[in-house]
């Protein structure tokens, strides 16, 4: 067993090894060293001979050893601080030190850190330090932990010598941050884009105002000379010197100069900011120069003010050295007044600025009741009164507004006063001062409103948004911050936003934190926040210090989620990884598609001048490469297409992208293929590729008169429905006819003409009727193109009655209910009846027993929700016809496949598969919708959906009048050919009744001879159009070689409308519709030999025939 050592420990040398040897530590809860545990005088053997500045703390107290390297980095709390409790030494951080050193005691875990700062009072104030730490438990011999030895490394020189160096990087981003908090405040005055290379200056409205220039000349754009002609002459050479070194070096660039005041207000003149970035091309040009104008007034101008101020100031200063009535001018300075208030007669003796401030003039003394009389009535009880001065309860600092006396104005003042008391220790007299601070005020109550609409702004603001307290405590978080965390503010509160940083990057942020909160400069990192479901991502974090002066009071930050960016970033570098492999692949891949591809491609100058051209040129077009280089591609385009091309091709030049445009190219075989296409632009060539689309135009087309062919198909479908119930009627009406003259015919011999009038007119009545059933099918069955017009749906679903009644036969019953206050449609009207016709044959032949058919009509708002359910249908206001019938009803499969062309349940021959096909194509075509409703059993309802037509309301049709019929001049001439002699024969005698001289012929040629002779006068020619051999219209072409001025009235008994769509009339021709009555042809004949303007197509005699007559 070997003799204790008689050396005295702890062996070592310096201060405080010494230091430990000295002391009496008899006191410690440690006793005398001899009895301390061997970890601790085992790790205070290694620690107090290095050189490393070393720090023991040991027990549950964290008793302090260190040594002399650590001693200097502690100041004046050494040598006080040795073997004491950590907690009494570093009283103004433990909320800081104590939870890292807890947190190593208890779970033996190593803290380490670089760049950490603290906030330590170690010289007589407090000072933010920063230290690279490790923290690392000492275990003793039964495996517990007994301190915490940390390695500490101070590196605040370091880092106070890296922060000078980032404030030239700091200056760049302070520009873009000074934008963003512009954005969020509103300050944004416009922006702008030049491009340099053709001095063209363009700009936001915004912007135009700002300047006093024309918003749209800025919109097409301006030479930046022009633009910048408003700026303050005195601003001029500053600008153009930053603007020139911003185009020589690239990048950002910052302006503050003056353009005219949009209101005159000031003087004139309005301080803005300028803040934009030169980009430059691959070769180092200046390109483009975007940018954006930020308000700086208000700054400029206070900041102008508070250099005035600080100059008054100054100047006040040196005057006040040269007088003897300094104090007197820094109360006038300083807006304080001063007052002795005596308790005992309470009247006041005051400075002069005292009276101003209350708008009283200065006197010798005053009552201080006069004073009193001036408190706001809200705020007597801030005020002192007679009662509380003399008890001395009266408020001596306080706040009120009182209502000046010579201005009336309210005004906010502060007072602060005391107290001198006798002997009995009661008041005697209040000394104090008194200042205006209504501005102070005013400012408050505006940084109150400003951070109330920073909440409201920050609420509306996509990211994430949070603010802090100056030492770096969390106190506020918008709805998106708490949505997205699922946490609640109190949680978030303080430190608490820890929770949520993933463990892997915690320790980073938060040291990175404290190094913004130590030094100021803006915080800016990346990393990854708990989502409410567990789930982390990434996120670009980034906050800003609000100051007062020089002072941070608050800082702002935002989250913005940046996990899809980063996602793709590392795609990118991943990508970036086989760079040259796929840039080699495309490469051939391009090539091959060049070669192979099937499309002509082009690469051509703006001029036209062709630069390349691909094989299929040759395959396609016939011509080789080499004999398009240098050609201009204009050669080959169809002279009909020069204009549009040249125009595209100028769009091009402007930038702008080319899709399918069309044109022809002339075939080297002299033909000619219609090419479509695709082209875009770059600096210095078009990039385009065109595809024959030849075969598709004409495919179009046949489709076109194939689907043409299958609707006119349909209708006569639809007319062979009708034959048999039409072919009654017509029966009906002739024999009311042929009775009717008879009768007529048998009273004559009688002699009996008393009754002839109502035979007559029965006879006429028929007529009517059948010429109506007649113009009905002729409108119906006749083939032309939807001609879409506005349409009232009542009046023609009713005209429609007689024919409807007949189609559906006398074992079905028919019911129109026709809403009142119907919007009008916009469609082709034929095209309606023909829907409705062909939907009433459909409900005729689902109820072969008899029936009931109801045809509805009524106003329809489909909303977006039914939108929504029907992808072909556009929400919007819309006009209803609902065709319902009894019948036998559909199955779903069938009512699924009724539109499908070609569909049909009707037994083989009874139906073509297109009746519904070619209503569903109308109603799409006119914007509509159609929709089936149907069960088996119970019938089916077809509803159309027409869009509502908002410009002027349908007119009904013109009621006709009766005017007189006028008679001929003498000598006028009518040659009337037509080749129905008893027509021929009505006219003529007619004609000869009014007086004209009329000529008669049987047939087109028989007219044209008399039409030959010179001499002989006619002063219009009246013929049918559907003569045997040389028809009506070859007769008028013939006869107008000889008199081009020759009038010409076509009669027709087909509908008259698709003669005039179809472009057969000219000019001094007019058309008549069979039958007509008599006068309307003299009214028309007169109106064509006066060279009056053609009148309205004749009404026929369907025009008059009472609905609903039998």
């Amino acid at each position: 067993m070997s003799e204790p050592s008689s050396i005295p420990w702890p062996a070592f040398g310096g201060q405080i090894g010494t230091l430990i040897r000295d002391a009496d530590w008899r006191s410690s809860p440690l006793g005398e060293p001899a009895q301390w545990p061997p970890a601790l005088r085992h790790a205070l053997d290694l620690l107090l001979p290095s050189h490393a500045q070393m720090v023991l703390f040991w027990g549950p107290r964290f008793l302090a050893f260190y040594n002399d390297a650590y001693a200097p980095t502690i100041g004046h709390k050494h040598p006080r601080a040795l073997g004491r409790p950590a907690q009494q030494s570093w009283t103004e951080l433990w909320d800081d030190l104590g939870p890292l050193l807890e947190g190593v005691r208890t779970t033996g875990q190593t803290y380490a850190a670089r760049d950490r700062p603290f906030q330590i009072e170690r010289h007589g104030y407090l000072e933010q330090v920063f230290f690279d730490i490790s923290f690392s438990a000492v275990r003793e011999a039964q495996g517990d932990i007994g301190g915490v030895l940390c390695v500490v490394s101070e590196t605040t020189d370091r880092l106070e010598h890296e922060r000078a160096l980032r404030r030239a990087e700091e200056a760049e981003r302070g520009a873009s941050e000074r934008i963003e908090l512009a954005l969020n405040a509103g300050a944004v005055l416009g922006n702008w884009v030049w491009d340099i290379t053709r001095d063209h200056f363009t700009s936001d409205e915004t912007f135009a105002r700002t300047f006093a220039l024309d918003a749209e000349a800025l919109a097409r754009g301006l030479p930046l000379g022009e633009v910048r002609q408003t700026i303050h002459p005195d601003d001029k050479p500053a600008v153009d010197a930053l603007i020139a070194e911003a185009l020589a070096r690239g990048g950002p660039y910052r302006a503050q100069y003056r353009v005219p005041s949009p209101n005159g207000s000031g003087d004139g003149w309005h301080w803005i900011e300028a803040n934009g970035h030169v980009e430059k091309n691959a070769q180092g040009q200046a390109v483009r120069f975007p940018g954006v104008l930020v308000d700086i007034d208000q700054r400029r101008r206070a900041e102008q003010a508070r250099q005035e101020e600080i100059a008054t100031r100054l100047q006040l200063e040196l005057d006040l050295a040269k007088t003897s009535h300094h104090f007197q001018l820094a109360q006038a300075v300083g807006g304080i007044g001063v007052f002795s208030l005596q308790v005992a007669s309470n009247r006041i003796k005051a400075s002069a600025e005292f009276y101003r401030v209350f708008g009283l003039t200065p006197q010798d003394t005053i009552q201080a009741a006069k004073v009193e009389a001036l408190i706001h009535p809200d705020d007597r009880a801030r005020m002192s009164s007679e009662r509380t001065r003399a008890t001395g309860q009266a408020t001596l600092n306080t706040e009120y507004r009182v209502v000046k006396a010579d201005t009336g104005e309210v005004r906010w003042v502060a007072r602060r006063a005391d107290f001198i008391r006798g002997a009995d220790g009661r008041p005697e007299q209040m000394l104090g001062v008194v200042q205006d601070i209504t501005d102070r005020k005013v400012a408050e109550q505006a940084l109150r409103d400003s951070a109330e609409r920073f909440k409201i702004m920050a609420q509306a603001m996509p990211n994430q948004v949070w603010t802090s307290h100056a030492n770096g405590q969390l106190d506020w978080f918008n709805e998106l911050v708490l949505s997205y965390s699922g946490k609640t503010a109190e949680e978030l509160h303080g430190e608490g936003w820890g929770d949520i940083v993933h463990p892997h990057e915690l320790v980073r942020v938060t040291v990175e934190w404290q190094h913004a909160l130590s030094t100021g400069d803006p915080y800016e990192t990346e990393f990854r926040i708990r989502r409410h479901d567990g789930q982390y991502r990434w996120h670009l974090v980034r906050a800003l210090p609000l100051r007062d002066g020089q002072v941070i009071t608050q800082w702002v930050g935002t989250n913005t989620d940046i996990d899809d960016q980063k996602s793709a970033q590392m795609e990118l570098a991943r990508l970036n990884a086989s760079l040259e492999t796929r840039v080699e692949q495309r490469t051939r891949d391009r090539d091959r598609l060049w070669r192979l591809s099937t499309d002509i491609m082009l690469l051509a100058r703006f001029d036209g001048t062709i630069e390349a051209v691909n094989p299929a040129w040759n395959t396609l077009l016939g011509w080789p490469q080499e004999d398009l280089l240098g050609t201009s591609f204009m050669d080959l385009v169809h002279e009909d297409d020069q204009d549009a091309t040249a125009a595209e091709a100028m769009r091009l030049s402007d930038g702008l992208t080319t899709r399918s445009f069309e044109n022809r190219y002339r075939h080297r075989d002299g033909s000619w293929r219609v090419i479509s296409w695709t082209a875009v632009p770059d600096d210095t060539y078009i990039h385009a590729v065109g595809r024959d689309v030849t075969a598709a135009k004409a495919a179009a087309r046949a489709l076109a008169e194939t689907e043409d062919r299958l609707r006119q198909s349909q209708k006569m479908e639809a007319v062979g429905q009708l034959t048999g119930g039409i072919a009654h009627d017509f029966n009906n009406l002739l024999q009311g006819i042929t009775g009717s003259l008879e009768a007529v015919r048998k009273r004559i011999a009688q002699g009996r003409v008393g009754e002839i009038d109502r035979f007559v007119n029965g006879a006429l009545t028929s007529a009517h009727r059948a010429a109506a059933l007649t113009h009905r099918l002729l409108a119906f069955s006749r083939r032309q193109p939807l001609d879409p017009r506005p349409v009232k749906a009542n009046p023609l679903v009713a005209s429609m009655e007689d024919l409807l009644r007949r189609t559906l036969g006398q074992h079905i019953g028919l019911e129109l209910v026709l809403a009142g206050g119907l919007w009008p449609t916009l469609c082709d009207p034929n095209q309606l009846e023909s829907a409705i016709l062909n939907l009433a044959i459909n409900a005729r032949d689902a109820m072969p027993d008899g029936g009931q058919l109801v045809i509805e009509t009524g106003n329809a708002h489909l909303d977006n929700a039914y939108a929504a359910r029907s992808p072909a249908v556009s929400p919007g206001q819309y006009v209803c016809i609902a065709v319902t019938d009894s019948g036998t009803g559909m199955t779903p499969d069938v009512v699924e496949r009724a539109f499908d062309p070609f569909f049909t349940t009707k037994p083989m021959g009874q139906g073509t598969g297109l009746g519904l096909s070619m209503i569903y194509g109308f109603a799409r075509q006119s914007e509509g919708y159609c929709r089936i409703y149907s069960e088996v059993g119970r019938g089916t309802t077809v509803k159309l959906y027409l869009p509502r037509y908002a410009g002027d309301d349908a007119e009904d049709p013109p009621v006709p009048g009766s005017p007189p019929v006028p008679e001929a001049d003498v000598g006028e001439v009518v040659l009337v050919v037509e080749d129905e002699a008893v027509v021929r024969g009505l006219i003529v005698e007619v004609l000869a009744e009014l007086g004209y001289q009329a000529i008669e012929a049987a047939d087109g040629p028989s007219g044209l001879e008399i039409l030959s002779r010179p001499q002989q006068r006619i002063d219009l020619l009246v013929t049918d159009i559907g003569l045997p051999g040389l028809n009506g219209r070859q007769l008028a072409d013939a006869a107008r070689v000889t008199r081009p001025d020759l009038k010409v009235l076509f009669m027709t008994g087909y509908a008259e409308n698709a003669a005039i769509a179809n472009g057969f009339l000219e000019a001094g021709m007019a058309m008549i519709t069979k039958p007509f009555a008599m006068d309307a042809l003299a009214l028309r004949m007169r109106d064509m030999i006066e060279g009056k303007a053609p009148s309205p197509p004749s009404p026929s005699v369907t025009s008059r025939a009472k609905p609903g007559s039998p």
